[in-house]
């Protein structure tokens, strides 16, 4: 199958997948509200922080020797039932404890805690380790397919139970439970449709090294980019003098949507890293990346118009009226979002060739200069300053990614802002035509 055709059906697929998810997202914040809504985001960031780490970036070593077929896909399929039940007991465990112990938090909302914390990390583990398997095997319809289906319930589910009394935490406890029905749905399809319940067995002491070695890796690189992208949430949480629940709620929400913005260069970066890894197409690969860089940074260009014009009102209406202070975040985030669009090629480019490396450091200047900014700047100037820091962090990143992989090819500096229209007949030549040259 080539790159192209590829890409088609990651786009298609994927792009259902978050069409979905973007509608959960808006009725969402509708039914809870800015506050509501930044504590559930909050509270998932903080959960994902836990998973991050208790997990070891395991399901990163996956994506790198599933794709190259170095492990059995059926070895990896039952190891990660194995792993997601001891993490998340684990997690579990550990959440209950920092609540009740740390936090004094009464026993009834530790409780729920650890339910919300049990459903997210398990839910979360098994949809990152099967959509991984499934991507190896250039499977991209089943996944996404499935994760839509129980998108589009939940959204039923919220839309009925705002007309109940208990609708807050009717909705909350169905979110969270959504997201574990979404990986054991993901875990069963798999083991049905490759047959994995014939061969049940565990990667053996050799192939679990060299997991655990490039997870551990990939474990500090995406620590790393997990403070770079959402330790702002801590700094606007605890910023009480400029930051109330509602502020947090409206930057949190520009934050998503930005990650919404980044949707087609993840669903490249998906389908570049299994490419990347086994050594094929990497001469596409390159030649593509450079065009999107130019159509992306056009794109950017557009979207400053359009959100500078009708955000202020388009946010309120789509969201709710509580979220009324997202436009100027969101305009200082976007060149920031255009450095995180490229930085999603050219990490799983890296990530395939082996140098993980280069996105470690990569990540320490952009943390460094993130922390460094939202401490001297969002006691001042709040949400405003949260997102101006990030954008010159995350370019921070870029330009040394580029600098690398510059270093890798010889390229002109001119590539990068040549624009023509060559590049849009590529891309749509690429989502809907057979096939396409570079």
């Amino acid at each position: 199958m080539t790159f192209e055709k590829l890409l088609q059906q990651s786009l298609v697929w994927r792009g259902l997948y978050f069409v979905t998810l973007l509608l959960v997202n808006i009725v969402l914040s509708r039914s809870l509200q800015a506050d509501g809504t930044g504590w559930i985001y909050y509270l998932t960031n903080f959960f994902s922080f836990i998973l991050l780490v208790a997990s070891l970036s395991m399901e990163s070593g996956y994506t790198y020797y599933a794709s190259g077929n170095v492990i059995s896909h059926h070895k990896l399929a039952w190891f990660s039932l194995w792993w997601t039940l001891i993490i998340s007991i684990i997690s579990a465990v550990g959440v209950g404890i920092y609540f009740k112990n740390l936090k004094s938090t009464e026993l009834s909302y530790t409780d729920n805690y650890i339910f919300y914390a049990a459903t997210y990390i398990a839910g979360i583990l098994l949809i990152n380790f099967f959509m991984v398997l499934f991507y190896a095997q250039r499977n991209y319809v089943v996944p996404n397919l499935i994760l839509s289906i129980v998108n589009i319930i939940l959204i039923v589910v919220i839309l009925l139970a705002n007309k109940k009394s208990n609708a807050y935490n009717i909705v909350v406890n169905n979110y969270f439970l959504s997201i574990l029905l979404q990986g054991i749905l993901l875990a069963i399809a798999f083991i049905v449709i490759n047959k994995s319940y014939l061969y049940i067995s565990l990667p053996d002491k050799a192939s679990f090294k060299l997991l655990l070695k490039y997870s551990l890796v990939a474990l500090a690189s995406n620590v790393i980019f997990f403070f770079v992208y959402r330790i702002d949430y801590w700094f606007v949480r605890y910023n009480t003098a400029t930051c109330t629940p509602t502020d947090l709620g409206n930057y949190i929400q520009a934050s998503k949507l930005g990650q919404m913005a980044l949707i087609v260069p993840q669903i490249f970066a998906s389908v570049i890293f299994p490419q990347t890894a086994s050594g094929t197409l990497r001469e596409n690969i390159t030649n593509a990346i450079l065009i999107f860089f130019r159509v992306f940074l056009q794109a950017m260009f557009i979207g400053l118009i359009v959100i500078g014009s009708i955000g202020y009102w388009l946010f309120p209406a789509v969201f709710g009226e509580s979220f009324n202070n997202m436009t100027m975040p969101v305009l200082l985030l976007l060149p920031g979002i255009f450095s995180l669009a490229i930085l999603c090629l050219l990490s799983a480019y890296f990530a395939g060739k082996g140098k993980v490396k280069i996105n470690v450091y990569g990540g320490v200047f952009a943390l460094i200069v993130v922390v460094i900014g939202d401490i001297i700047f969002i006691p001042k100037w709040g949400i405003n300053a949260a997102a101006a820091v990030s954008t010159v962090g995350y370019t921070v990143n870029l330009l040394y990614s580029l600098y690398h992989f510059f270093k890798d090819h010889q390229f002109s500096l001119r590539v990068l802002y040549s624009f023509n229209k060559a590049d849009w007949y590529w891309v749509k030549n690429m989502l809907f035509h057979k096939t396409t040259n570079l």
